[in-house]
């Protein structure tokens, strides 16, 4: 595991002082879908996979969260909770 900021730090040494590994790094097909059923609790479309898994923006993550956390669909999501 990567140690890029404190969080990672964090569950490093939760993991470490269970004996645990971490998982290995995801693959984008599988971040885009993590993405889609963490934040919407749906999968992605199979069109939505294949143009995530083939851009090649640097920040392409970090603005499929921003396009998610914007959508209806994140706020029907969590508007259950309350």
């Amino acid at each position: 595991m990567v140690v890029r900021n404190s969080i990672d730090a964090f569950v490093l040494r939760g993991l470490e002082e269970k004996k645990l590994q971490p998982s290995s790094k995801a693959n984008r097909r599988i971040l885009v879908r993590r993405l889609y059923f963490d934040l919407l609790g749906l999968p992605p479309s199979p069109e939505t996979i294949e143009t995530f898994v083939s851009n090649k923006d640097p920040k392409a993550y970090e603005k499929l969260v921003d396009r998610l956390l914007a959508s209806p669909h994140f706020g029907e999501r969590f508007a259950r909770h309350w």
